[in-house]
């Protein structure tokens, strides 16, 4: 199954990728802003610039409305699901992060410590923690339990994506500033950074094994980098227009890329 939201909505593909969608999906009023399966692949859950949540059940390849929150901000910029998938976290416009029951779209918390718009979320794979990042250039790490927040590390622009590296170890950063950057869970210390994309990255995804981290940028190349060396592998070229949006299969063979030209890729390991 995959998903593709945008300024009219969200397609949705259910066996077959090409050509029309099986569904599209227009409950929101404005465009979609971001997009998440719930860990089971039962859930779908979209946040858009129209200050909502839509959640939908998904059966049998029909994804109908459960709930639609209304979160009360600017815009939702940001969301993502708890590993368990009890709980979904959505960051926006007015510098808060929100925690929602999934079972009742009750409000749990609110965490304020962004300075700026919050423009991703990451739940730590034992789901006790989570990660966000904003146009602050700052990554916060809020631990759930006692609700207090520290800072695992800073980019010099906006940072536009953040992902666990499988294992839980270590966070990737994907910012405007050119550069991609590796953070230590541990200690809360840069592991390493580097140049990645002329003119800002855009796009992050970890390979299911973690040895690979595939970014995107401005330049409107796909990279794929050996995460431990920094070391680039390959660059994909195929879009026009800014990579804004990359995802791996869970087996690792397919990446998908997203891109402002309108169009998804699919990229084979062969």
């Amino acid at each position: 199954m995959l998903a593709i939201c945008g300024g009219d909505g969200i397609a949705l593909y259910v066996g077959d990728f090409g050509g029309a969608p099986t569904y599209r999906l227009r409950e929101h009023s404005a465009p979609v802003k971001d997009i998440a399966f719930s860990p089971d692949g039962k859930r779908l859950a979209s946040c858009s610039a129209d200050t909502t949540i839509v959640l939908r059940k998904l059966a049998e390849g029909n994804a109908h409305v459960e709930t639609t929150i209304r979160d009360g901000r600017n815009a939702v910029e940001a969301i993502a699901f708890s590993p368990g998938g009890d709980l979904l976290a959505s960051g926006g416009a007015d510098h808060t992060i929100r925690l929602w029951s999934v079972a009742t779209s009750e409000r749990i918390a609110a965490l304020d410590g962004h300075t700026d718009e919050v423009t991703a979320l990451r739940f730590a794979n034992d789901g006790e923690s989570l990660f966000s990042a904003g146009r602050d250039g700052v990554i916060r790490h809020w631990a759930l339990k006692s609700g207090n927040c520290s800072v695992v590390g800073r980019h010099h622009d906006w940072i536009r994506q953040i992902a666990t590296r499988p294992g839980g170890a270590e966070l990737a950063s994907a910012s405007r500033d050119m550069t991609l950057g590796l953070w230590s869970l541990a200690n809360r210390k840069e592991s390493r950074m580097w140049s990645a994309h002329a003119a800002g990255v855009d796009a992050l995804a970890f390979s299911p094994e973690g040895r690979l981290l595939a970014s995107g940028g401005r330049d409107s190349a796909i990279r794929i980098w050996d995460v431990d060396a920094a070391r680039e592998l390959m660059t994909l070229k195929a879009h026009r227009r800014p990579v804004l949006s990359l995802d791996f299969n869970p087996a690792g063979t397919l990446l998908a890329s997203g891109a402002g030209d309108n169009q998804v890729m699919l990229w084979g390991a062969d």
